[in-house]
């Protein structure tokens, strides 16, 4: 049998991979035409003992819509974790088994961190919204 901190790391590695593939700046863009909704599924996971948000980072243009679905897979007697996002005033409670569905624009550039506002000793990650200049059209 593998040993069960090479398995957890292999484990992790996958789960990052995929979740890195899915919310890599190009791919983005080229899955969401220009006004499109963009979307991403963040799930609260715990491996060896440490709890976080994956994907640890989220990329869009400054005006976007983006919508998160947001999954707590963390196992035990607390089945609720927090999401928050405060320079955006979101706050919000992810029971675990109910997924949480939030939306707003991201009209701010800069990097903007998520955490889980019950639990400050969990990991959490960014949000990076790019400067997305404004056309000449729109700024007449």
């Amino acid at each position: 049998m593998a040993n069960p901190r090479i398995r957890n790391l292999a484990v992790v590695a996958a789960i990052v991979g995929s979740m890195l593939l899915c919310s890599w700046p190009g791919r983005a863009a080229d899955e969401n035409p220009p006004g499109a909704v963009k979307t991403f599924t963040l799930v609260a996971v715990m491996i060896d003992e440490a709890k976080f948000w994956l994907p640890s980072s989220i990329t869009v243009e400054q005006g976007d819509h983006v919508k998160l679905t947001l999954k707590n897979n963390i196992p035990g007697a607390d089945n609720q974790h927090g999401f928050s996002i405060p320079a955006y005033g979101i706050t919000e409670i992810v029971t675990r088994g109910t997924p949480k569905t939030i939306e707003f624009t991201a009209d701010k550039p800069g990097v903007f961190p998520y955490i889980c506002q019950l639990h400050p000793a969990h990991i959490g990650g960014q949000l990076l919204v790019i400067h997305k200049p404004r056309s000449r059209a729109s700024a007449q």
